[in-house]
């Protein structure tokens, strides 16, 4: 079992708000965008830190976490025995986390800090037909037929990965590969008995270990490897969710759970998700969701029942960890124009943000507040002119997702050493 986890959870959810301010406006259809996401990869490799003076619009006095009364001294304990046990982080979200561009750059400098104790959570989202992060793959000669979280109802079980892939036979196999080493795999599944068969590395056959656990294969590897094929077994229909790489190193694990166009009540809908997660031990929590709420005709009484439902579940099932809120940053949405496309602020993220810091506030959940941090009210136009914005005006270029992932790492470690 692992001792300290820290579970991130980002979400930003679709909802109905009652009328607005821009109730008057026609929009267009934003919503394949938002679930069809094209991030735009424009080169450059990562770098360590991010110039913040580039930015003046980014607030870095509001670059904290409210805790709103939670105590986050066990945590801190944790992040300071991290040379003997593992911190695992937990980031769940939409399509911002799905990317894993933000996140994935958070879980660099984290993990440069503190050490890295492996990959963590990783899903076959390109068989389910959809983008995949770029530092693994998964891959199989199998068929399968497959369920996403937006696709409700499912016709059979969702996993808390956002994604159930059920094989067409009884024998299939997953090839894995990442760009970091693995001593161990954890294989994330529902239903019958699920057996290992094999396990092969560059073509030749490996000697492992197999715990089977409840909902969890664990497979154990002789050495460290960056691709293996793993050959299964199933009796009975089988619904795989995904897998976990770690390493028998010491430092963090940050997890992301992420799925286009994601709302709090998509989430919410998944049956045992607290739960579920539970099985990764997390001992923080990060929700990041809002934004595809946003995009909906918003009903905030509504919207903040969503989040209460979710809330519940994951603090009921998870005791040991915290938990975080994250707001969205504004964006912008297309106008519905016979000629040509414009833009307009999309003024419920406003709401939205709102929402999520008066929740936290009177349940005492804390909460990073994302939009003040980029900038605020009008915010997204400065973005656009730094060039920190996508076309869609929604999701962020390489630089955007950079400074998104910088300033919570900043976040995090700052408020390790606050009662804020």
């Amino acid at each position: 079992m692992r001792a300290i986890d820290l579970f991130c959870l980002c979400l930003f959810p679709m909802f109905a708000v009652t009328a607005s301010a821009d109730d008057d406006k026609e929009y267009a259809d934003d919503s394949f965008i938002r679930n069809n996401p094209e991030f735009e990869a424009d080169g450059g490799s990562l770098t360590d830190t991010v110039d913040i003076s580039k930015y003046p619009f980014v607030s870095i006095s509001e670059n904290f976490i409210r805790l709103n009364g939670t105590d986050w001294s066990m945590l801190a304990d944790a992040f300071s025995r991290s040379e003997a046990t593992p911190v695992r982080i937990v980031h769940i979200g939409d399509s911002h986390v799905q990317a894993d561009m933000s996140t994935g750059y958070t879980r660099r400098l984290l993990q440069n800090r503190y050490g890295s104790a492996g990959r963590g959570l990783i899903v076959p989202l390109e068989i389910a037909g959809t983008n995949e992060p770029q530092d693994y793959s998964i891959t199989s000669t199998s068929s399968f037929s497959s369920e996403k979280l937006l696709k409700y109802p499912w016709s059979s079980k969702m996993g808390f990965t956002g994604v159930s892939l059920t094989p067409m036979s009884s024998d299939f196999d997953f090839r894995i590969s990442a760009s970091e080493a693995f001593e161990r795999m954890y294989i994330y599944y529902h239903g019958n008995s699920l057996n290992v068969s094999s396990v092969d590395y560059n073509g030749s056959p490996l000697v492992y270990a197999v715990d089977d656990q409840v909902g969890c294969i664990e497979v154990g590897l002789p050495f460290p490897c960056e691709e293996i094929t793993v050959s299964l077994s199933s009796f009975g229909e089988v619904s795989v969710y995904g897998m976990e790489l770690v390493s028998d190193m010491i430092g963090v694990v940050y997890h992301s759970i992420g799925i286009n166009g994601a709302t709090y009540m998509s989430y919410g809908r998944v049956e045992d998700f607290g739960r579920s997660i539970a099985m990764l031990e997390p001992r923080l929590i990060i929700v990041s969701l809002g934004t595809n709420e946003a995009f909906g005709r918003l009903d905030v009484g509504e919207f903040e029942a969503q989040i209460d439902r979710l809330v519940n579940d994951i603090r009921t099932n998870n005791p040991q960890a915290g938990l975080m809120l994250v707001t969205p940053a504004e964006c912008q949405r297309r106008l519905r124009r016979r000629r040509g496309s414009s833009y307009a602020v999309n003024d419920r993220v406003a709401t939205v943000r709102e929402t999520i810091n008066r929740y936290g506030r009177e349940h005492g959940v804390a909460v990073y507040d994302w939009y003040e941090v980029a900038g605020g009210k009008g915010s997204s136009t400065q973005w656009i002119k730094a060039g920190l914005f996508s076309r869609d005006r929604i999701h962020y270029s390489r630089q955007g997702y950079e400074l998104s992932g910088y300033m919570l790492y900043e976040a995090i470690v700052n408020s390790l050493n606050s009662d804020r």
